[in-house]
């Protein structure tokens, strides 16, 4: 199944807002295993009927890297860079796979003016459950461990832990 992802600048300039902007960020766009989950993402978002965009080529690392090596200077550079592109779209609701990303710009953009809501995928993907927006078939993994680890920037440094489990038991495994 392929889809068509617009940009954010496409949207715009058919007239048109996304319910939600896609933050791709780093790992997404290149790593090939955290690809895997861009897309499977995107495919979600579509099968839900969510109107979303990315930002594609005007999107910039959120400077988290920078920022925990201590380089708060070049995090401020991106930080800033970002919310501007972001603010000049008049961008309310984000939505990202990355823990970091979410971390970084839920909790620190809003000192440099970046005020948005910031949802983590498994939040987003919780309340198109709940919404009824989409369904899951349990069952495949029936009698099957699954083993999930909290990251840290959603657990322990956000309190993010129900979201991703109630996810996971729709899959009928059992979750350890």
């Amino acid at each position: 199944m392929s889809i068509q992802i617009r940009t954010l600048a496409e949207m715009t300039a058919a007239g048109e807002s996304p319910e939600v902007l896609f933050w791709v960020g780093c790992m997404g766009s290149f790593d090939d295993r955290a690809k895997k989950i861009t897309k499977a993402f995107a495919k979600i978002l579509d099968k839900a009927g969510v109107k979303f965009a990315v930002l594609g080529a005007e999107e910039s690392c959120t400077g988290d890297p920078a920022k925990r090596a201590g380089n708060e200077f070049l995090y401020q550079m991106q930080a800033f860079a970002n919310i501007q592109v972001l603010n000049a779209y008049e961008v309310k609701r984000i939505v990202t796979t990355c823990p970091h990303c979410f971390n970084i710009m839920k909790n620190e953009y809003p000192e440099l003016g970046g005020k948005f809501e910031v949802i983590h995928h498994t939040v987003f993907i919780q309340r198109l459950l709940k919404e009824g927006r989409i369904s899951v078939e349990g069952g495949k993994f029936k009698g099957k461990k699954i083993t999930f680890h909290d990251p840290c920037y959603l657990g322990r440094a956000n309190g993010i832990y129900k979201a991703p489990r109630e996810v996971l038991q729709k899959l009928d495994a059992e979750l350890s």
